[in-house]
């Protein structure tokens, strides 16, 4: 399998996964409707105009953007056509709807006024690509407002899977904040990156993993051989986590959460 196919295989993996969650995926999205939340109210992007949610999911910011912003026109794209479904199916606002990889939108050059983008990039596999991109699709004086994921991410997983089989990846790897700060840079000339850390409760890591099955957002590595993975491991596993316990709320898992406000594209 060359590179080429390799990522059409991830990107399509993707897809599957996300499209299969979104009848479900609502339930379980503490931490995406948090974080979406955390965007919306630090946009800074002026009303009316033609905006992009790229990345769209189940729609949930919809809503809130066509009743903070009234744009002229509300573009929703997401990579999963299932996700799309249950957008425009669920959410009730007046947008067009677009199956697309955010690497490639089927939109005009400098169509746009503003872009958000919620917890989808770190998905992709080439996240200066995605920054070109949404530069050429910003007016000289749009901006983008994203929120991602960063290298610390699930460290409690990590660990604990580090363990249990050591050698053996089983959390998905997240870029550094430099390392995303110079992929964002590829497509804008003035980029900052603010990160916070978010942590989120659970009674226990199995709580955890079926959340993560339920969102779509498993261990997303094409070579894993999952039949590899023994119920002695898993207990381990289960073990080293418990050991971040609190009597009061259970075992946590950190998120580290990039709030990235994007100006002066590229052109």
């Amino acid at each position: 399998m060359n590179a080429r196919q390799f990522n059409q295989v991830s990107r399509q993996r993707v897809s599957d996964d996300f499209g299969a969650a979104a009848e479900s995926y609502d339930a379980a999205a503490r931490l995406q409707q948090r974080v979406a939340l955390d965007l919306l109210a630090r946009m800074e992007a002026p009303s009316g105009g033609v905006g992009l949610d790229l990345g769209c999911g189940t729609g949930f910011s919809l809503p809130e953007l066509e009743r903070e912003l009234a744009p002229e026109e509300l573009i929703a794209a997401d990579l999963s056509p299932g996700m799309v479904d249950y957008a425009r199916a669920h959410r009730g606002v007046d947008a067009r709807w677009l199956v697309a990889d955010a690497a490639n939108v089927p939109l005009a050059s400098g169509s746009l006024d503003w872009i958000q983008s919620s917890l989808m990039i770190q998905w992709c596999e080439d996240t200066g690509a995605v920054a070109r991109e949404m530069a050429r699709l910003l007016k000289p004086g749009g901006g983008a407002h994203l929120a991602t994921l960063v290298d610390g991410t699930l460290t409690e997983l990590e660990s604990a899977w580090a363990e249990a089989d050591p050698g053996r990846r089983h959390v998905n790897r997240f870029l550094t904040r430099a390392e995303l700060e110079a992929r964002l840079a590829e497509g804008f000339e003035r980029v900052t990156v603010d990160v916070e850390p978010l942590v989120l409760w659970y009674p226990d890591v199995m709580a955890l993993l079926g959340e993560l099955k339920t969102l779509g957002a498993r261990y997303k590595d094409e070579h894993r051989h999952r039949g590899a993975l023994g119920p002695g491991r898993l207990r381990a596993m289960r073990r080293a986590y418990d050991r971040h316990r609190d009597s009061r709320y259970g075992v946590p898992a950190t998120w580290q959460v990039a709030f990235a406000h994007l100006t002066g594209p590229r052109q």
